[in-house]
């Protein structure tokens, strides 16, 4: 979130144009709106206190709690390739 995310006092700010840019990037094509707002969503479910979604002035946007960033970083950040989903698959 740090590389995307803008810094405001409430803490970081995402928007859904920002949202769209990384889906293209790592897509290839512009997402739809849809899909977008359940990425927003999904944000949103997944952080639960430490995330807000929001809207001002017909526009959505979450704020993410700095720190909670870094600890949701931390846990997708790891030194071995045992990822929790590798596990899960494996297993199956």
């Amino acid at each position: 979130m740090r590389d995307y995310a803008e810094k405001v006092p409430a803490g970081l700010f995402v928007d859904s144009q920002t949202i769209t840019k990384v889906i293209a990037a790592a897509e290839g094509t512009k997402p739809h709106t849809q899909t977008v707002a359940r990425v927003m969503d999904f944000l949103n479910d997944l952080g639960k206190e430490d995330i807000k979604l929001k809207k001002r002035r017909g526009k959505k946007f979450v704020v993410i709690d700095p720190e909670a960033a870094d600890r949701y970083h931390s846990r997708c950040d790891r030194e071995n390739d045992d990822t929790p989903g590798e596990r899960v698959i494996g297993t199956v």
